[in-house]
Formats: structure tokens, C-alpha cells, sequence
């Protein structure tokens, strides 16, 4: 497929890289000729220098054959002007990236037909619901949901207090709740595990699990009986992520702290979010979160418009005591490097709309894709064809590509976490973990073989 990209920032870059991968050919459309130069240094696209709203550069990137277009500029105006000529120009299906609340309020309201796109995409809404997310499940570091919210994959860091710790996965133990959980992967020091039956949980590991939210709530306590739900959090940054979080976390969490340094924001935000409290002050001054009440606080949330000021108020923050840091970077180097220096919870808004995209882009067969930090392993949720391969076997029979594991399916509303006995039937929501390598061989699997 001819698909074009307008906009070679970290989400336009990211998303030209995948899909030229995917052997689809490519163009991307860069107004900033330094950045335009980068991108074409490093990927295998056709990269063209100027305005994505400038008709004569379109055509240049194969706007009017393109089967996809994707506008992804800083700029939600010119993402809107590109989606309205390549719809002109006959363009197939057309995402926009577009970040001002007032505008998704209107294209909500009049539809997205009226603006000429099909999908879109907003970085910042993505995140902050992460976040909500991983507040809501204490412990817990990296989170997706799947089948419409009924099946969630929660995170955990093993600790030598936690019950599951020095247990095999064949333990009698876990059988009593294996129809309503699934480890379905484990991380050690950086490497990834698909786990068999007699792989033990280690201090120190990270376990992948998929849980029916009925049982979310009863294994929080189950894997760690000492951790207490969150009644007080900071955030750092009266950004539009941290106005969504704010108005979010306040209708479950006792008391919401904004700290804001900028008077006018923090003016802006005290006015527009109620039962709140805002303090006007810098994340990363020691007095500032000692008036924020720091060491009482369950988690402080850094979302400032500043990498550097979120990491320096993050490790501050813990170092005067609170239990959890979560801070959001839009440098997609940088996520190891943080991780490394004990912030609890990196994210980066750009990738999570990267893969929301790649969702979008692989069509109706693949309902959610999530991908697992640091590694190159994606969760996907794909709807099997009528006469497909995975229909025809027990999955145990199933020929799957290396590094792949099937966890759990939607049948008759019904979740099932699957064990080998289990065979598929077409239209059933299947989640599958895999290497990204994987995924077009998967994909094949849940297909009908078409003969030409």
C-alpha cells in the first residue's frame, strides 16, 4: 500500500519506520529541512522537503494514489487542511492528529465525515488515560485493555514478600484462579520470558498478566496483600495531560494536588477543574513538594511540557517519599535511561499514538495493539477469519511463529484465559503476545487463504 506521512517529528518518524518495515511504500512530508534530512538518513522512505498543505507537494508524496494518509504535524490546522485536499484528491482512509480540546468538541459534535477524516488521534488524552490506568492498579507499571475493557494485561514487579514469589506456574497455588488470570510473559534483567508450566517467579522478575476485570480488584490483594489503594497524588504540570488527569483522578482519589509554576496556568486550571487544589511553585524546588505534603502523597506525576524538569522533580520526589513516580517524556531515547534511575513508570505520548495508529492501519482483523516496554514484543487483539488456519486445530496444534503466545479469547461474552485444548472459532477476539517480527506471519494465521 502507498501510504503518506505529513509530519516527520518522533510520531510521523516512528510510524514511517514500522510501516516501511511492513513493506509499505512510503512517503513522508517534512516542512523542517534538517529534520527532513534525519529522517531520510535513517529511514528507508521517500522523504520530500515542504508544507503538507502545499497541493503541489502532495502529489509529489502520491497523495492522490496513496491508499492512507496521515497527518501528524505539530499543527492540528494544517493536519485538518491535509486531510480536506487529500479527500479532494481521492485519497482512501485519513488520520489526523489533533490536540486542541476545543477542536475535538467540534468534530465530535459535527462528525468526523464534516472534516474530511476518518480517525483521530490525540497523544495527550492516550496518555493521561495510561495513567489513570496504572493509578487505579497500584503495583502495577505498563497497562492495556482489551475485548472493550472485559480482559486487562496489569504488570508487576515481584518483590520477596509477594505470595507469588518463588512459586512455579504449575503451582496448585495458581490453578485455583486459572480460569480468571494468565502470566502469559515474565522480564529478567532486560530478557523476555514466554513462560512454561514449570517456570518459577523470581524476586526481582517482571510478570505480564491477563485478568478478567470482574477479578481485578481481588488480585491486587492477591499479589500484593500490602498495597493500599491511592489516596493522595501530585501532578506536576498544568499541561493538557495534567487538566485531563486532574479532572480524572479527582472523582476517585481523595485529594489532587496540581503544582504549577507558570501563575497563569495554575490560575487557568484552579478555575476550570473543582476539587482541587493548586499550588503555584516549581516540581523540582525541595520547599515546593514539602508544601505539597510530598512524603504523605501515594504518587506524583510529573507532566510538565520539560523532559528534563519531569525527571529532576520525579527522582526528588521519591527521594523525599513518595511511593510512586510516573513521569511522561516525548524523547523515545530516553526511556531506558530513566527507567534506570528508579522512576517507577515512563510514558512516552508519542508512542502510545504511534500504536494506536498501526492499530487503525492493520485494519478490522486487529482491534488493539499495545507494546510491551523496552522490548520488541507486541500484544495484539485480532478477529480470525472464517476458514482461517487458527480455526482448523487445538491451538496446541497450531503452527505458531516463534515467540508467540496465545492468552486468552471472547466467547458468546464470555472471556476464557486458553490452554492448549482450546480451539479458536472465526470471530472470536483472541489476544496473542508476540515478537514484532511476528506479527505478519500471525496475522496470516488468522486469515482466510485466498487463491488467485
Amino acid at each position: 500500500m502507498k501510504i503518506t506521512i505529513i509530519g516527520a517529528g518522533t510520531i510521523g518518524a516512528n510510524l514511517a519506520k514500522h510501516l516501511s518495515g511492513e513493506n509499505h511504500e512510503v512517503y513522508l512530508v517534512e516542512i523542517d529541512k534538517e529534520v527532513a534530512l534525519k529522517a531520510h538518513e535513517k529511514l528507508d522512505v521517500k522523504v520530500i522537503i515542504g508544507s503538507g498543505s502545499d497541493p503541489n507537494i502532495l502529489k509529489e508524496a502520491m497523495i492522490k494514489e496513496a491508499g492512507l494518509v496521515i497527518a501528524v504535524t505539530p499543527s492540528d490546522e494544517t493536519n485538518l487542511v491535509v486531510c480536506s485536499l487529500a479527500a479532494a484528491m481521492g485519497t482512501g482512509k485519513k488520520i489526523a492528529r489533533v490536540r486542541s480540546e476545543e477542536l475535538n468538541k467540534v468534530i465530535q459534535e459535527f462528525g468526523h465525515s464534516h472534516f474530511n477524516i476518518d480517525e483521530i488521534i490525540n497523544p495527550e488524552q492516550i496518555t493521561s488515560e495510561s495513567i489513570v490506568k496504572i493509578i487505579k492498579t497500584p503495583g502495577s507499571s505498563e497497562v492495556a485493555d482489551f475485548a472493550n475493557g472485559n480482559i486487562l494485561l496489569r504488570s508487576f514487579d515481584i518483590s520477596p514478600d509477594s505470595p507469588l514469589c518463588g512459586i512455579k506456574l504449575n503451582d496448585q497455588k495458581l490453578k485455583e484462579f486459572s480460569s480468571r488470570f494468565l502470566i502469559v510473559a515474565m522480564r529478567n534483567n532486560g530478557t523476555l520470558i514466554f513462560p512454561r508450566g514449570d517456570t518459577q517467579i523470581l524476586d526481582g522478575y517482571r510478570i505480564y498478566v491477563l485478568l478478567t476485570s470482574s477479578f481485578h480488584d481481588e488480585f491486587l490483594d492477591f499479589v500484593n496483600p500490602n498495597m493500599q489503594k491511592p489516596k493522595k497524588v501530585i501532578i506536576y504540570g498544568a499541561t493538557t495531560t495534567g487538566k485531563h488527569l486532574a479532572i480524572s483522578l479527582s472523582k476517585f482519589i481523595k485529594e489532587v494536588i496540581v503544582l504549577e509554576e507558570d501563575m497563569e496556568l495554575a490560575k487557568k486550571i484552579a478555575n476550570e477543574v473543582e476539587s482541587i487544589r493548586v499550588i503555584n511553585g516549581s516540581g523540582s524546588e525541595t520547599e515546593m513538594l514539602k508544601e505539597c505534603g510530598i512524603e504523605a502523597s501515594d504518587a506524583f506525576i510529573a507532566v510538565s511540557t520539560s523532559d528534563h524538569l519531569n525527571l529532576i522533580s520525579a527522582v526528588l520526589a521519591k527521594k523525599m517519599g513518595t511511593k510512586t513516580t510516573i513521569i511522561t517524556t516525548h524523547q523515545p531515547d530516553y526511556l531506558e535511561i530513566i527507567s534506570a534511575m528508579g522512576i517507577d513508570v515512563v510514558i512516552n505520548p508519542h508512542i502510545l499514538a504511534t500504536y494506536q495508529i498501526l492499530r487503525l492501519l492493520r485494519g478490522s482483523g486487529t482491534r488493539h495493539i499495545a507494546k510491551l516496554m523496552g522490548s520488541h514484543t507486541e500484544v495484539l487483539e485480532l478477529i480470525p477469519e472464517k476458514d482461517s488456519p487458527i480455526t482448523n486445530a487445538p491451538i496446541r496444534d497450531i503452527n505458531f511463529p516463534k515467540n508467540s503466545i496465545v492468552g486468552a479469547i471472547t466467547r458468546n461474552s464470555e472471556i476464557i484465559l486458553v490452554g492448549g485444548n482450546v480451539q479458536i472459532q472465526a470471530g472470536e477476539p483472541v489476544i496473542v503476545f508476540c515478537h514484532e517480527e511476528a506479527v505478519q506471519k500471525l496475522q496470516k494465521i488468522f486469515t482466510k487463504k485466498k487463491f488467485f
